[in-house]
């Protein structure tokens, strides 16, 4: 019993030091370096979502102000859409209370422009995002760069040192698709977007590598599940129903071997499900349902089965119907049960692989609807260094309102 008790240990400790191993500098791609390089920025990182990475100068700072550039670059997926980075005051990295710079890419005419942005709650519940001339973030250029293909955001901040410490500070990025004149609208709403979220020490370039953990962990939630509940759970329940008679002679045997597997199953597993509980915990707003309901069930089913005495009511010791010398009544049975899984997990796939090509195709369809009256437009020149740029053109506060608004 105890060389069985110690295998889930010996498992889980190979596989959290191989997946949570990880280095506290993330350096950036040597095409960003040389432009960040070229810019005379001091600092370098590669961020952990959107491909996206950032390059900044080292701040300088009195008692009241602290001012610095940023330089922020990520690849679109369509010609059209937007792109932002921006610094939050509050006491965590989150959308509500950034005050961004956003780069816009018409979709219909293919302009450009960058306008800053002030996301106050009323964005959350879908009123729309409108510009905003706010005194801490400037956005300077946005532009397309031919040499590492992506769209950059040049911005100069000037933060309070009593709202912002460069130490801590809160950064945010973002990508959509969507946009209506100057008003950016709503990104999807998938991991790699929910994790756009970070806190970083600007005089260090160290951060606190929130989104690197949570990435690390749902491959951690994942393989922990796989194993526990998936296959040595499984493997106890095959070892207690055709291996106590064949094909090894051995009462003691089969027992042991069943017991050691559901327990180790059961530890690893729980371990699992404990970190998807964390992980569920830190992203309140981004929640699978039904797999949460099925979690909930696998766990509450695993602990009655572990759990239960073996003189009430376990299974394998009680039900006639699971002895070896009935296998041959419920061998079609069995054999019934496993052909309408498969039949079910085949649908089941051919559904999904269906619905996945059919929407991959209506988006390809819209992006070149959109792209076709870039077609009539007139050629964009080209600067020096291989750039497309587009300086940030005057708005006034009368035309820019302060605060989102609703829609009458």
């Amino acid at each position: 019993m105890h060389h069985y008790s110690s295998i889930p240990f010996f498992i889980l400790t190979i596989i959290l030091s191989t997946l949570l191993t990880s280095s506290n500098s993330h350096r950036c791609s040597d095409k960003f370096q040389e432009l960040v390089n070229t810019r005379n920025l001091s600092n370098c990182q590669r961020l952990p979502t959107l491909g996206a990475e950032l390059g900044w100068s080292l701040p300088v700072s009195d008692k009241s102000h602290h001012v610095f550039r940023v330089l922020f670059g990520a690849p679109m997926e369509f010609d059209g859409g937007w792109l932002a980075w921006g610094v939050n005051p509050g006491q965590k990295p989150e959308m509500v209370g950034t005050r961004a710079v956003i780069g816009i890419k018409n979709p219909t005419n293919g302009s450009t422009y960058c306008r800053s942005y002030n996301v106050t709650y009323e964005t959350r519940i879908k009123c729309p995002l409108r510009p905003t001339d706010l005194e801490e973030i400037k956005c300077t250029k946005f532009e397309y760069e031919n040499t590492t293909e992506y769209h950059l955001i040049s911005a100069s901040l000037n933060l309070s040192a009593v709202d912002y410490n460069v130490s801590k500070l809160n950064i945010v990025w973002q990508s959509g698709l969507g946009v209506e004149e100057d008003r950016p609208l709503a990104h999807t709403a998938t991991l790699k977007n929910v994790d756009c979220v970070e806190t970083l020490n600007l005089f260090t370039a160290k951060s606190t590598d929130m989104a690197h953990l949570k990435a690390y962990l749902r491959q951690v939630h994942g393989v922990l599940n796989i194993i526990g509940w998936g296959t040595l759970l499984p493997i106890g329940a095959i070892i207690a129903r055709f291996f106590r008679k064949f094909p090894f002679q051995s009462e003691v045997w089969w027992f042991h071997t069943h017991v050691g597997c559901q327990f180790a199953g059961f530890a690893i597993g729980g371990v699992g499900w404990g970190i998807g509980l964390w992980l569920a915990h830190s992203s309140p707003r981004y929640i699978f349902l039904t797999h949460h309901v099925f979690a909930i069930f696998i766990f509450v089913f695993a602990a009655l089965q572990v759990t239960t005495p073996s003189s009430l009511l376990h299974p394998y010791l009680r039900l006639k119907i699971l002895k070896p010398e009935n296998k041959e009544k419920w061998k079609y049975a069995v054999i019934g049960i496993l052909i309408a899984l498969g039949l079910i997990t085949l649908v089941l796939e051919v559904h999904t692989w269906r619905k996945f090509i059919k929407e991959r195709t209506a988006m390809k369809n819209e992006s070149q609807f959109l792209n076709q009256p870039k077609a009539n437009q007139q050629q964009q020149e080209e600067d020096g260094s291989g750039t497309i740029t587009t300086q940030s053109p005057p708005f006034s506060r009368r035309n820019s309102p302060s605060t989102p608004t609703l829609i009458e």
